[in-house]
């Protein structure tokens, strides 16, 4: 969950937040020290590169290498650096033009206006996302500087007139602050560090590069949520406290429902009575009642709980200037009729919605019906009865890949009862009953448990680590992230040792499960490059409910195995490529295992 985070960089990013609110002019003082020290070696590459120029102007005879390799750098340099720039979050997204909306143009100038915003040039409809977000175009030429709204789609859905009006200022906020604009800066200055390629003298540059690139980060932090509360302060002194809450409060209680993934399966599987369009299936995912306890424990959660350093957004309590459930209680049920009042009526935007992600929806469809084929395939294969503990937490995945909590819920009691001893069932239970803990002291005693059971055996992290720190960052417990980082980084070698040892045929192998569908997939990816055959294994770690995924690939003739390994390995993230020994191909023949053949020639595009 916080990408293998030491407890140094924790502290690091916590000593950065108190070092800026104890002395903010001081701190912003070394911030431009930092900048300044990456434009002055900035210069001193430039003026490197400069001097390579000279040399081959000078003497463009014996310069041919040089020059070429100036050339390529440069050209590399270049590429990387503007595909960068290209990035823009508005690309492919449907414009709203003004002529067709302009109820929603007028509503932006008044928002911009009260907040002192200059004027918003674009807005982009974003069907996808629950958020809402301001860019820049040119953002370091007042002249040509365009600046540029999107809103998701959900997010409209989710809210109220007055919490979208909350939901703009704060957005137009950021661009009154000129934040649009320091963004855009720190990426030119980003895309620079990140692209620039000066062949050997690179090499030397970097371990300053990256560590360059770090205390920017990190330095950002603090500023970056100063920023987010400022556009928080936006709405309340222009619109009044009850705006800022009722935004907030409706972030809170329909986020956890806002995944397009599960809100589109039914729409694109055109499943009985599933809505007739994604749009409908997103608004009615977003309006859908949320009961008064489940919503008061969402937002209780979300005031008790703390942000990774790395995020943006301060916590709750801060942004609503309250820790009172009572206080932000009453925005739980505000009327969502920001798409009725601001474009007309609930389907105004359909045809923008449904036109953007039909075409994905089509694509994606017979990938979820081969998924459930394939899973409903390994279903039928694993036992009920007597089953091992590893059989069922494979069970268990099964069947909540399929969304059949209930059923996998019952398979894990019924796992517990009849192996009371293992450690991975233990841990899975205990992660279960903490994601539904009530409160902090209900989830003490199962988080006390499962740091000792991944302190025994390191590879339980694989079931508890993001179980544990979502529990610790929604109580609130700084240190005891602290604790748990150091727990893990205590046990990652012997983990990493236990997932990544190499494949032997004593090992406890068995098939990998594939669809008809996922093994043609595999045998067109090694097409065309000098292999024979390919087995999917896996590794079972006996006891621990877990695996290493392996494809072994028995090479053709004359083939580059070294490279190809390479690149096999970083094209499939889920599996670690090798190749096979005779004794891996004899013991896959004893267990039964069947390799999958590979054309010679790679498919036709």
């Amino acid at each position: 969950m916080l990408n293998d985070i030491t407890r140094k960089e924790w502290e690091r990013w916590e000593n950065a937040e108190r070092s800026f609110r104890a002395h903010p002019g001081f701190y912003r003082f070394k911030l431009a020290l930092l900048f300044l020290e990456g434009v002055v070696v900035g210069v001193l590459v430039l003026g490197v590169v400069a001097l390579l120029v000279t040399i081959c102007v000078l003497n463009p005879g014996k310069s041919i290498r040089l020059i070429v390799f100036l050339v390529l750098n440069l050209f590399y340099t270049a590429k990387v650096y503007f595909s960068i720039l290209a990035q823009r979050p508005w690309n492919g997204l449907p414009e709203l033009r003004e002529k067709d909306w302009p109820r929603l143009y007028a509503l932006v100038g008044e928002t911009a206006k009260a907040v002192g915003a200059p004027r918003i040039h674009r807005i982009y409809l974003d069907p996808c996302e629950f958020n809402a977000s301001v860019s820049v175009a040119f953002p370091l030429v007042p002249g040509l500087r365009r600046n540029i709204l999107i809103i998701g789609y959900p997010l409209l859905a989710a809210l109220g007139e007055s919490g979208l009006r909350g939901a703009l200022a704060h957005e137009l906020g950021h661009v009154a602050h000129h934040d649009t604009v320091n963004g855009g800066a720190l990426l030119h200055v980003r895309a620079f560090w990140v692209s620039i390629q000066l062949g050997v003298f690179t090499l030397v540059l970097n371990p300053w590069r990256r560590s360059y690139l770090s205390r920017i980060d990190r330095l950002m932090t603090p500023i970056e949520r100063e920023r987010e509360l400022a556009a928080d302060r936006s709405i309340s002194q222009r619109f009044g406290i009850d705006t800022l809450r009722e935004t907030l409060v409706a972030l809170e209680l329909r986020g956890p429902d806002a995944d397009l993934g599960e809100i589109l399966k039914p729409v694109a599987l055109a499943e009985p009575g599933a809505p007739a369009s994604p749009a409908e299936a997103i608004r009615a995912a977003m309006r859908r009642a949320v009961p008064e306890d489940e919503a008061r424990r969402r937002i209780e959660r979300a005031l008790r709980s703390i942000v990774p350093p790395m995020e943006e957004h301060p916590p709750l309590a801060v942004r609503a200037g309250t820790s009172d459930v009572a206080e932000l209680m009453p925005f739980a049920s505000v009327p969502q009729d920001a798409i009725e009042s601001v474009f007309g009526s609930a389907d105004a935007l359909d045809g923008k919605v449904d036109e953007n992600l039909r075409p994905v929806l089509e694509s994606a469809a017979q990938e979820i019906r081969d998924t459930r084929a394939s899973l409903e395939s390994r279903l039928a294969a694993i036992p009920e009865v007597n089953a091992t503990p590893d059989q069922i937490l494979d069970r268990m995945g099964v069947l909540l890949g399929l969304d059949r909590k209930d059923e996998a819920l019952e398979a894990l009691r019924a796992g517990r009862e009849a192996h009371p001893d293992n450690a991975a069932l233990e841990t899975a239970e205990l992660c279960d009953r903490l994601s539904k803990a009530a409160s902090a002291e209900e989830g003490a005693p199962l988080a006390d448990r499962l740091e000792k059971l991944i302190e025994a055996e390191p590879m339980m992290r694989v079931w508890a680590e993001d179980p544990l720190m979502a529990h610790y960052l929604e109580i609130g417990s700084s240190e005891r992230i602290k604790n748990l980082l150091d727990l893990l980084r205590h046990g990652k070698k012997t983990l990493q040792r236990q997932l990544e040892a190499k494949l032997r045929p004593t090992d406890n192998i068995s098939a990998e499960p594939l669809s008809d569908v996922e093994r043609a997939n595999l045998a067109n990816a090694f097409a065309g490059h000098s292999v024979k055959e390919v087995y999917a294994v896996r590794r079972v770690y006996e006891g621990m409910g877990t695996h290493s995924s392996f494809l072994v690939v028995r090479w053709g003739f004359l083939a580059d195995a070294g490279n190809l390994l390479a690149a096999f390995n970083e094209a499939f993230e889920d599996y670690t490529v090798v190749a096979g020994t005779q004794a891996l191909f004899k013991r896959f023949a004893e267990l039964g295992i069947k390799p999958i053949l590979v054309p010679k020639k790679a498919p036709k595009e």
